[in-house]
């Protein structure tokens, strides 16, 4: 039987819809096959809708919904 994986990006994070359950971690925030930044998830609802990304030196903290088409690797 052959065996299905998830693809991964380069630094072997994986695609995750459950934005809620990443408060704390490091992700990778991609939109049409572009990635958009990389940082720290400070806040997310707990509809997985939307997640903030924390500020980072002279970047401001930042939003992000599912909805616009935005993608979260983890």
């Amino acid at each position: 039987m052959p065996q299905t994986t998830q693809p991964r990006t380069v630094d072997g994070r994986a695609l995750r819809k459950d934005w809620a359950q990443l408060t704390g971690h490091v992700v990778e925030v991609w939109l049409e096959g572009d990635r958009v930044m990389t940082g720290v998830v400070e806040q997310a609802a707990a509809d997985d809708s939307v997640l903030w990304i924390a500020a980072h030196g002279a970047d401001r903290r930042k939003l992000f919904d599912q909805s616009t088409g935005y993608e979260v690797w983890a």
